[in-house]
């Protein structure tokens, strides 16, 4: 059987979508939740030992945000590093890892998010729906002596919502692509499969989006930001301050 490229991804897409818990993507690891600094650690238990509170944690509690350093982690042929994870002054949650427990300032490792899996093999891939529109998934791969983040040009959404206005599919990203030929009422329910990342407005968002209509036609959409957060599809929101 032959498909055709855009079918092929409308099927396939709905199936590989990352699960809102990167603990079923990665149910080899323990897991270590840091209520007050809102962040789940995934973390490959063999590997990891109880880390010394380093001192500088106090001037983060004096300042009213919860920190800790949990772990040691001993990642594939680097050195132990301490993992540090903060609350954020309003509500940012972030995790580190560290050279020097002593100093904070000289990370090999800083990301945004809810979520942090390290994996044995040296990788860490970071979840959340934290300062972002969606529950964005980065990973990070050690090069030149610290972790750097894996291009992608694209990134997967698997938001499901209904249209809060008309909404114009395109055949390629971007506000004056060509038009698909068909235009989604308001209160279709639509599937966001993709954020085209190569593309980025003047708050560092990228507002084109790869839709899936009930159906099944594929088409990209460009969905900007409104002033509260929200964008065309209800579900896909910004979500901080």
């Amino acid at each position: 059987m032959t498909f055709r490229r855009s079918f092929a991804l409308a099927l396939l897409l709905p199936l590989t979508a990352g699960a809102a818990d990167l603990s079923t993507a990665f149910p080899q690891l323990a897991a270590l939740t840091l209520k007050n600094e809102g962040v789940t650690v995934l973390y490959p238990r063999e590997r990891a030992d109880k880390a010394a509170p380093p001192a500088w944690l106090r001037e983060y509690e004096e300042a009213g945000v919860y920190a800790s350093a949990p772990l040691l982690l001993t990642l594939d042929g680097l050195p132990p590093l301490t993992l540090a994870c903060d609350s954020g002054p309003s509500a940012d949650p972030s995790c580190r890892l560290l050279r020097d427990a002593a100093k904070p300032e000289e990370a090999v490792f800083a990301a945004p998010g809810t979520q942090f899996a390290f994996l044995p093999d040296a990788r860490i891939v970071v979840g959340g729906h934290s300062d972002t529109n969606y529950d964005e998934r980065r990973v990070y791969q050690w090069k030149n002596d610290r972790f750097v983040e894996l291009a992608q040009p694209l990134r997967h959404v698997g938001v499901n919502g209904a249209l809060k206005q008309p909404v114009v599919l395109r055949r390629a990203p971007g506000a004056n692509a060509a038009e698909l030929g068909l235009t989604l009422a308001a209160g279709t329910r639509v599937t966001v499969l993709l954020n085209d990342t190569r593309r980025s407005d003047d708050d560092e968002l990228n507002p084109d989006y790869l839709l899936l209509t009930p159906e099944g036609i594929v088409g990209w959409a460009h969905l900007p930001g409104n002033p509260d957060g929200t964008t065309a599809v209800d579900g896909l929101y910004y979500r901080g301050d």
